[in-house]
């Protein structure tokens, strides 16, 4: 049994909403939605698709984490126990090292990014942004997202599941997790949605995008060392 240091649940949550993939996938939709959408200039219709899509999101992350969670329960409960730490903590420390060979080496192979034939899916369902294809494309991007998006938050799953709390109290840290997982998402619809021009908003991507893998890739090894030697 351990205890959940709710800093650094925080902190784990907000570096997983600060990934690459999800904010980059945002800002693309929101940006096709102002540029080709028949009713982008409207600030309160983008901001009912914004909202759409991040609780679509928030829904999918949820019921993902509280599955995983399920699995990891159960396993540390058995024999094997010893050895899924040292499984997990392997894990998320190859993962974070693959995210950091990204910031000074991006064209070597291997990747932790969204498939290009998600991408491709994604940006055809785009075309159509209604209110259930918004649902449905927040569902998807959080799907192909998982290479960059889940090893953390696994861990942190991971870490949970050895905790030895109630249910009840299980349900409130994964709600509270992924309350700050979309924060970012919030503050880049309200940016857009006020009428930051998505040139700009597509600029501030590529220029952090860099310092969002560098950052996730510290707390994957930081985290995947605390799992295997805790």
């Amino acid at each position: 049994m351990m205890g959940i240091s709710i800093p650094l649940l925080t902190i784990a949550a907000l570096t997983n909403g600060l990934n690459p993939c999800g904010i980059g996938m945002l800002i693309t939709f929101l940006g096709y939605l102002l540029v080709f959408g028949n009713r982008g200039k409207e600030k309160n219709w983008i901001l009912k698709i914004g909202i759409v899509y991040i609780l679509s999101v928030f829904v999918t992350y949820l019921v993902t984490g509280l599955l995983f969670y399920g699995v990891a329960y159960y396993i540390q409960r058995w024999w094997l126990a010893g050895v899924f730490k040292y499984i997990i903590g392997g894990a998320l420390g190859i993962a974070g090292l693959i995210q950091l060979k990204d910031v000074f080496f991006q064209d070597l192979p291997i990747h932790l990014r969204m498939p290009m034939k998600g991408f491709e899916k994604l940006t055809k369902l785009m075309a159509t942004a209604s209110i259930g294809m918004t649902a449905l494309i927040g569902f998807l991007t959080t799907v192909f997202s998982t290479p960059c998006m889940l090893p953390l938050y696994a861990g942190t799953t991971a870490v949970i599941a050895r905790s030895g709390l109630g249910m009840t109290k299980v349900l409130g840290l994964f709600l509270y997790y992924n309350l700050i997982f979309i924060l970012p998402l919030i503050v880049i619809l309200l940016v857009m949605a006020g009428g930051k021009q998505i040139v700009d908003m597509k600029e501030w991507e590529h220029k952090n995008t860099k310092w969002m893998r560098f950052i996730l890739g510290i707390a994957l090894v930081l985290v995947g060392i605390w799992i295997s030697f805790r």
